[in-house]
């Protein structure tokens, strides 16, 4: 499995995936790889993510990428080249497979394999659409800032908490590694280096081993600093005009149930933190 995520910001865009590949039946006995490379940059303006089978996977974007044509497309021109090119494939290699397994069919089904894909049209605007074998590789347009893929239950609910479409690539770049080793830290079937490419008008480059460690270092910090904020009293007036209760009293034998005790000054701190998670400032 990955977990595959772009995010879109003011300045441009952010792609980011993990590099492992699971190999065998989850349910059972699997072997990892981490050096699973999943991250193409089509040309100057696109980007590419792929999950699912791998190797399947870079045979299909590798013959797509040597494509003549490539080079002049926008991010919708190129999305349906992608879309015509893989669904041409998988109807020559799986004729005799179904496309989504189901109880009353017995032809086992296609592999899973899907893609982000992210960039810039000709005229500049910005889009992502994301593409599935399950659904024949039909292009599916995210409006919302941001797309995922793979094991993305934990980067979704954490981007309903931390996405702020204002934000700007230096703050995304953070972010995305956030969800990525986040999501890594609970599910084994995410790991590996982080791979990641940021996209503008201007240029696109895929950044270094280095310099996605920074990040990710620099999250530990901002991850440190959230559990301590949990640690503090969160005092100040409520919409009522009241005094605000401390989240923790002083007492550790007496402290209140956190479940029905919490002020409403702890949403306003948890949103407070939020905000400096995605404005990247250094606490």
């Amino acid at each position: 499995m990955s977990l595959l995520v772009c995010l879109r910001g003011t300045d441009g865009l952010v792609l980011a995936t993990d590099s492992r590949g699971t190999f065998g039946d989850p349910r059972g006995v699997t072997a990892q790889n981490d050096q699973i490379k999943k991250v193409y940059l089509a040309n100057k303006r696109v980007g590419i993510l792929v999950a699912g089978a791998g190797d399947l996977g870079s045979t299909v974007v590798s013959e797509f990428l040597d494509s003549p044509d490539i080079p002049a497309l926008g991010v919708t021109e190129l999305t349906f080249a992608l879309h015509r090119h893989a669904r041409e494939r998988f109807r020559d290699w799986f004729e005799l497979f179904s496309t989504k397994k189901t109880e009353d069919d017995p032809r086992p089904a296609r592999p899973d394999l899907n893609f982000i894909v992210a960039g810039f049209e000709l005229n500049h605007d910005s889009k992502i659409y994301r593409l599935s074998s399950s659904l024949d590789f039909a292009p599916m347009l995210h409006n919302y800032g941001f797309g995922v893929d793979g094991v993305a239950q934990y980067a979704l609910y954490l981007l309903s908490r931390l996405y702020d479409p204002t934000s700007v690539i230096e703050n995304l770049e953070s972010l995305a590694a956030y969800l990525i080793a986040e999501t890594a830290s609970q599910d084994g079937k995410v790991g590996g280096a982080i791979q990641m490419l940021t996209m503008t008008t201007r240029d696109s480059q895929i950044l270094t081993l280095s310099a996605v460690e920074a990040l990710v270092v620099g999250n530990k910090v901002r991850r440190r600093a959230l559990k301590r904020s949990f640690m503090e009293k969160v005092s100040g007036s409520t919409d009522s005009g009241s005094q605000a209760v401390s989240v923790y009293a002083p007492d550790p034998d007496q402290r209140p149930n956190p479940m029905s005790e919490v002020s409403a000054n702890a949403t306003s701190m948890s949103e407070g933190l939020i905000e400096d998670f995605v404005k990247g400032i250094q606490w």
